[in-house]
């Protein structure tokens, strides 16, 4: 196997961490990036590589993984031979270790949680009995809002802090050097979100990547599941979002402020990234 590639994970609009309720995607490569995963597995059954070593998870599991740690989900052939029907299913959280801000994370209170994610640097695997205590609460951030999800979410990993059920997934000495594919993706990032209110060509972001056109749209795609163009709507998106959210902002403003010049391109495009349209996430967020 080739050496994990960095991939970029976009905050989703409104929030500070990413929250997927779906069907794994089984068909990535093995890859890294700097956020935190929180791994629910609720059907099915999965394949993994973890680190420098190999695993199977199933309904139930519940897996922390550290910044910058090398997996990939895979197949299970045996799964997939008696169930072809049916996808693994979970919950997955990607957040930084600092995604509540640097003087939060640095609080007394937050210790037992600097050393639940230094503990994951290693990966962790938690135990049945925990996995149960906490299952609930997972299952509820999915039909909460996003300010209750944020809540449940420091309460799941506070209950995971202060557990001791649980297993490392690597040996202690396990080492992976992350910084040769990182730079590259950082600079993309970078101009991205320096740029996004202008109209930024996929030829501009392949030349900050030093690459061909081709090239950089294959390399892209494999390190961010998206498209770049996809990847740059879902940043003006975000910023629309926070502009919507003020009195005085309409979404004509929003719209051309945050980097799109059609209305309908914008509105098409919010329904597909926040599953709503602006107006109406507007006035969701007038009633809060």
């Amino acid at each position: 196997m080739t050496g994990p590639a960095y991939r970029l994970i976009h905050p989703q609009a409104n929030r500070s961490f990413v929250f997927k309720w779906e069907a794994f995607d089984l068909s990535t490569r093995w890859h890294y990036h700097p956020e935190l995963e929180l791994i629910y597995f609720m059907k099915g059954r999965t394949n993994s590589v973890i680190g420098d070593g190999f695993g199977e998870f199933e309904e139930g599991d519940l897996v922390l993984l550290g910044a910058n740690f090398p997996h990939v989900l895979q197949e299970n052939p045996e799964f997939k031979r008696e169930h072809p029907a049916e996808k693994p299913f979970g919950l997955i959280l990607q957040f930084t270790e600092d995604f509540l801000g640097e003087t939060f994370t640095k609080a007394p209170e937050m210790q037992p949680l600097r050393h639940l994610f230094q503990r994951a640097r290693r990966g962790l695997q938690f135990g049945p009995e925990i996995s149960a205590r906490v299952k609930p609460l997972l299952h509820a951030m999915n039909t909460q809002h996003d300010t209750r999800k944020l809540i449940q979410l420091l309460d799941v990993l506070v209950t995971l802090a202060e557990s001791p059920d649980f297993r490392y997934l690597v040996n202690q000495d396990y080492y992976f050097d992350f910084s040769k594919d990182e730079e590259r993706m950082w600079r993309i990032n970078q101009y991205a979100y320096a740029h996004f209110q202008e109209q930024i060509s996929i030829d501009k972001a392949a030349e900050i990547a030093h690459m061909s056109k081709t090239a950089f749209c294959r390399y892209f795609k494999t390190r961010t599941l998206k498209t770049f163009t996809r990847f740059l709507n879902e940043i003006r998106i975000a910023y629309a979002c926070k502009l919507l959210q003020k009195k005085d902002s309409t979404v004509t403003q929003a719209c051309f402020e945050s980097g799109f010049n059609s209305l309908s391109y914008f509105d098409r495009t919010f329904k597909e990234v926040m599953g709503k349209s602006p107006l109406e996430h507007r006035r969701l967020h007038e009633r809060l």
